[in-house]
C-alpha cells in the first residue's frame, strides 16, 4: 500500500508535468492536441521513470538508457489507454479550452494509473526483471 501511495504522489507530479508541457507546446509552439499530447506524455513518462525508480521502487543505481526505454515501452501500454481516453474526451466534448484540456488529461491519467502501477511494479522495477 505504501508503494502504491508513493506511486500516486509521483503520478501527481507526472500529471502536472504532462499538463504543463501540453499547455506550453500547444500555446507556445502551436502543436495540435494529439501531437502536443504525445510530446507531453514522453516528457511526463521520463520524469515519472526517474522519480519512481528512486522514490517508489527505491533503486540505488542511477538507471540506464536501456531501463528508461524499457519503462517507456511498457508504460506505452498505459500511454495508449491514457491518450485514447484524452482524445475521446476532446471528441465527446468538442472543446479545446484550457479547462477541457486539463479535464481530458486528468481523465486519461486516472484511467491508465492502475495499469501503469502494475506494469512498473512487475515488469520494469521488479527484482526479477532483465538486467540493465
Amino acid at each position: 500500500m505504501k508503494q502504491f501511495l508513493r506511486f500516486c504522489v509521483v503520478g501527481a507530479l507526472g500529471f502536472v508535468t504532462d499538463f504543463a508541457t501540453l499547455y506550453v507546446v500547444m500555446h507556445g509552439f502551436g502543436f495540435g492536441t494529439l501531437c502536443g499530447r504525445l510530446v507531453s506524455f514522453l516528457v511526463a513518462a521520463t520524469v515519472t521513470w526517474k522519480v519512481n525508480r528512486h522514490f517508489t521502487f527505491v533503486k540505488k543505481d542511477k538507471g540506464s538508457i536501456r531501463e528508461w526505454l524499457h519503462y517507456l515501452m511498457f508504460t506505452g501500454i498505459g500511454g495508449v489507454i491514457n491518450v485514447s481516453v484524452y482524445q475521446f474526451w476532446l471528441w465527446a466534448t468538442g472543446g479545446r479550452s484550457t479547462l477541457n484540456l486539463f479535464l481530458a488529461v486528468a481523465a486519461g491519467s486516472g484511467v491508465a494509473m492502475m495499469c501503469n502501477f502494475m506494469i512498473s511494479k512487475y515488469a520494469v522495477f521488479s527484482e526479477r526483471r532483465m538486467p540493465s
